[in-house]
């Protein structure tokens, strides 16, 4: 009889347990920060669809957050952690971003007021990058000893495509004009040169 069931996933990866949390609380601080734009945009934001299609998504981003603040714990990462609670009921509050560079590019992006520009700084630059990094972590991390991780990106990855999903399609809706188009892209370039200066979500410089 052949063996039918072939586990593909390997023994060791590229992050030791404490990179491994170090790259967790980045990837946090940066959901909670996705979460503030959603809830705090809409108010100011003109189009209906997008207020609606935010709510829901800052929602969704808050679980991501409180999903990777459970893992931190077991990561022996105690700082801000609900210690006190049941191993399975722990959490913890820690988020930080990589640099003061990665802070800056972040209130960059915040604090701009523009529809069209804010849709191109949380979706084409800020969520996409975090996607690919993501991605990344799922496939060089231990298979085996990390799989909480894995599983955790992987269902943080769902509401992450669809997010992307809407925001390209926003995007082509409001970049309608070729002086918005280009207006949206020099807009991209500045986010864009200001996240390679902070090294990306990391903050790892080549």
């Amino acid at each position: 009889m052949p063996e039918l069931h072939v586990d593909q996933r390997r023994i060791g990866g590229a992050f030791s347990v404490d990179e491994n949390a170090r790259r967790i609380v980045h990837f946090r601080y940066a959901e909670i920060k996705c979460m503030e734009a959603l809830s705090g945009w809409p108010a100011t934001m003109p189009t209906i669809k997008v207020k609606l299609a935010m709510g829901e998504q800052a929602y969704q981003d808050a679980l991501h957050a409180d999903a990777l603040g459970r893992r931190l714990p077991e990561l022996r990462d105690y700082e801000k952690a609900q210690i006190e609670r049941p191993p399975m009921l722990r959490g913890s509050e820690k988020a930080l971003p990589a640099n003061a560079e990665f802070e800056h590019f972040i209130e960059e992006l915040h604090d701009e007021e523009d529809e069209l520009l804010r849709i191109v700084g949380l979706y084409r630059v800020l969520k996409t990058h975090l996607a690919v990094y993501y991605r990344h972590h799922m496939a060089v991390t231990d298979q085996i000893s990390d799989a909480p991780t894995v599983r955790t990106l992987k269902f943080i990855l769902v509401d992450e495509e669809e997010h992307l999903k809407f925001g390209q399609a926003i995007y082509e809706e409001l970049a309608d004009t070729v002086e918005k188009r280009r207006r949206a892209l020099d807009w991209q370039r500045h986010l864009e040169e200001l996240l390679v200066q902070a090294g990306g979500i990391h903050g790892l410089h080549a």
